[in-house]
């Protein structure tokens, strides 16, 4: 049975929370605010069985309990002080965006407040701290990931631990990281004298009274009258408010997981979605996950390490229609699937759940989920997991975008100009998930520094973030176990562009330290076989996430294979890969490296004529026997003829590599396919 939350031992010992900007005389209201709202919480909480609650709540208490005093300094509060003068720039939302955004703005020289609500009540100390702030989406699955690979479950077991024992032990674990990034990111922000303000944030539109009101208290805080201001009420607690007011506003609300009809999402105890599974408080004895996206993939990796053995995921379509809408490369996604069902994951296409005939009440630990499928069949599970997918929060009824003048999409995306990232609303910039795809943290980061350069550039200056492409290409890390990372172009996608290619593809274990340590593993470079440029690079073993970042350099570069094989690499590491790679696809090159030096030794001028008919007619000139073929003697002939003496090792060479039937003698073609190499390219039209 699961241990209930009221009798849960805490074991993880949590460092005292240091103040960042409140004064005490506001920490201490907040604390005894905040501590009645935690009390009534904590009420509720407590009927649950959620390990993960537990673990953050009983470390709250513990850790107020041995407070000294309960005029400790919080976070997440702002004075009154302060929120009365006019910001820079209002940041709303707490996640890698926000976050981001708010510290460029302080890095131009601007005065700016982050305005964030918690996702989870459970996740919030009494000190304010909130263990999700300043995490992307995933935090939860990173440090699940990391419990998981770090926590040898099966050993645990063995000594014949309970479940819920081996769990509250993951959990301390994902916790302590949980609290390390929070805590960073506010020492971050306090560091650059961003204030953090926790609150759920409504955006006033440029019309409303409150901000009409606000332009004439500020009016002679700004240089131009007409260049206006936005405020934001914030709802601090059901009866407190304020009003912020700033020149700019900087919407960075993320996303919200996909709900679709027909899945009992109110059985929060056993049905989870990309968002709720944050809060999972056991160790399930099966796992049943709905879609073959990265946030699937990544979890069934997950429940599989921690030692669940029926992990399944149901797929709608096919492997292959799911991976390639994640920009996957097929070799790499038939790798992944072959290590998930080695490891025991079951991958079912063509599968989706018709009915939810019974779910377990709360208490029931024993039960199991009861589903029916599409083709008639049943399916039980002890949990279910919806990985249906995530939409932008442009439609936050709390924040009101739309009602404040933004143009939100039907599935909830903010536009914006591609350029500046604002929106159709006066002085408010919209960046990260809430703007759509590709809603990755690392993207977020960037269109938030760009949107906040855009803002506050003024004149001939110039910032580097203003110079970035919003629709360059994206390094992708996807967090699976290995971990996968790829950038640019796969074959297909390089074909369609009008490239002609060939692919470097070697296993793990083709460099020293995969076979050592790590053999599961591809590493693929996708190369345009005329001029053996690397275009694409797509890994999947351990550190992918890592190395796909000198692959990135590779491809922005266009740097060549035969550059990568001049390259010396640090032995006894997965670079060597990359080597490995290029000389596998120099092998299906017609001109490879051996074939450089001689290219080199004729090279030419742009100016020389290297046409066909030239070059058929200097040929035809040595040919006095009108076999169509020349010998190495009546070769080294011609290239005097043209005016190119080569060496007696250099005509050597070209015979042996273009002699491909082997008889001893070069035909037209095979002379003229030389020449095509080292011809200049024709002038581009303008």
């Amino acid at each position: 049975m699961r241990v209930s939350t009221a009798a849960t031992i805490f074991l993880l010992p949590l460092p005292s929370a240091t103040a960042w900007t409140t004064p005490k005389y506001a920490s201490a209201v907040y604390q005894q605010r905040y501590m009645n709202h935690f009390d009534a919480r904590s009420k509720v909480a407590s009927l649950s069985s959620s390990l993960l609650k537990s673990t953050i709540e009983e470390a709250a208490i513990e850790e107020v309990t041995d407070s000294p005093t309960t005029d400790a300094h919080t976070f997440g509060v702002v004075s009154t002080q302060k929120l009365s003068k006019l910001y820079d720039l209002v940041v709303i939302g707490g996640g890698p965006a926000g976050v981001s955004g708010a510290i460029k703005a302080a890095q131009m020289g601007r005065r700016a407040i982050l305005i964030d609500k918690p996702k989870f009540d459970a996740g919030v100390l009494p000190n304010g701290m909130d263990l999700f702030f300043g995490g992307p989406t995933g935090l939860f699955s990173k440090a699940l990931r990391d419990s998981a690979k770090n926590t040898n479950v099966a050993a645990m077991r063995a000594q014949h631990m309970d479940s819920d024992v081996i769990w509250k032990q993951i959990t301390n674990s994902v916790v302590s990281l949980a609290m390390r990034n929070s805590e960073g990111q506010c020492r971050t922000l306090a560091k650059y004298g961003v204030d953090y303000l926790q609150g759920g944030a409504q955006l006033l539109g440029d019309d409303d009274d409150a901000n009409v009101d606000a332009l004439k208290k500020f009016e002679d805080d700004l240089d131009n009258r007409e260049d206006g201001i936005r405020s934001v009420k914030v709802n601090i607690f059901d009866d407190s408010s304020v009003v912020v007011s700033g020149t700019k506003v900087l919407v960075a609300t993320g996303s919200k997981s996909t709900r679709l009809p027909g899945i009992p999402f109110d059985q929060s105890h056993r049905v989870f979605d990309s968002d709720t599974i944050n809060l999972l408080g056991y160790l399930p004895r099966s796992v049943t996950i709905s879609g073959l996206g990265i946030i699937g993939i990544e979890f069934a990796n997950i429940f599989n390490a921690l030692g669940v053995k029926d992990v399944k995921i149901l797929v709608r379509g096919d492997i292959e229609t799911s991976t390639k809408k994640l920009g996957m490369d097929l070799d790499l996604a038939n790798e992944l699937m072959r290590l998930l069902k080695e490891s025991g994951v079951q991958v079912l296409e063509g599968t989706q759940v018709k009915d939810f005939t019974y779910v377990p009440p709360p208490g029931a630990d024993d039960e199991l989920i009861q589903m029916m499928l599409n083709d008639g069949s049943t399916l039980e599970s002890d949990l279910f997991f919806a990985a249906t997918g995530r939409f932008a929060a442009g439609k936050n009824e709390e924040t009101d975008l739309a009602n404040a003048g933004l143009d939100i999409a039907d599935r909830g995306m903010v536009n914006i100009d591609k350029k500046t990232l604002i929106t159709s609303s006066k002085n408010v910039y919209a960046a990260g998930d809430v703007i759509g795809a590709p809603a990755l943290a690392s993207t977020s980061m960037e269109q938030a520094q760009r949107a906040v350069s855009a803002m506050f550039c003024e004149g001939g200056d110039s910032d580097a973030a203003q110079l970035a492409n919003h629709d360059d290409p994206l390094s992708i890390g996807v967090w699976t176990i290995p971990e996968m990372g790829y950038y640019g172009k796969t074959k297909e996608q390089a074909e369609r562009d009008g490239h002609v290619v060939v692919e470097g593809l070697v296993g793990f274990d083709q460099c020293l330290r995969g076979r050592v340590f790590a053999p599961d593993g591809l590493l693929k470079l996708v190369v345009d076989s005329n001029d053996g440029s690397v275009l694409g690079v797509h890994i999947i073993g351990k550190e992918a996430a890592e190395m796909v970042h000198y692959g990135m350099a590779l491809v922005k570069s266009g740097t060549s294979i035969f550059s990568i094989l001049r390259t010396v690499y640090t032995a006894v590491t997965f670079h060597e890969l990359f080597k490995e790679a290029a000389i596998d696809a120099n092998s299906k090159l017609d001109f490879g490296v051996e074939w450089q030096e001689i290219f080199n030794s004729l090279s030419s001028e742009c100016d020389t004529d290297f046409s066909e008919s030239y070059l058929k007619e200097k040929f035809d000139a040595i040919d006095e026997d009108g076999s169509g073929e020349l010998d190495e003697d009546e070769m080294r002939v011609l290239f005097d003829s043209m005016g190119r003496p080569v060496s007696k090792r250099i005509i050597a060479n070209i015979m042996r590599l273009s002699d491909a039937d082997g008889n001893g003698t070069v035909d037209f073609a095979e002379f003229s396919a030389i020449f095509d190499q080292i011809a200049c390219p024709p002038d581009s039209e303008e």
